[in-house]
């Protein structure tokens, strides 16, 4: 009768190793999932930065923008 119980003990203790190896995979899993969202979130921060620079880069292309449609392209013909 105790061989049952030992029996019954060591599946029990199988499983919660197993569920403790599955909970430290799962760990693990959301630490590289929270890396990669901070990695981007800094991603996403340096190219609004690069975007708030570039404000005056754009006004610089709607001034050529409007001189090259004023004269006319020199491979049309008028």
């Amino acid at each position: 009768m105790q061989s049952d119980g030992s029996e019954s003990v060591s599946p029990t203790t199988q499983r919660l190793q197993s569920l403790s190896a599955a909970d430290t995979r799962g760990k693990h899993r959301i630490q590289a999932e929270l890396k990669r969202l901070e990695q981007e979130a800094r991603f996403l921060e340096e190219e609004l930065e690069q975007l708030e620079k570039m404000d005056k880069a754009s006004a610089a292309c709607k001034e050529i923008l409007n001189n090259a449609e004023t004269r006319p392209d020199p491979l049309l013909p008028v």
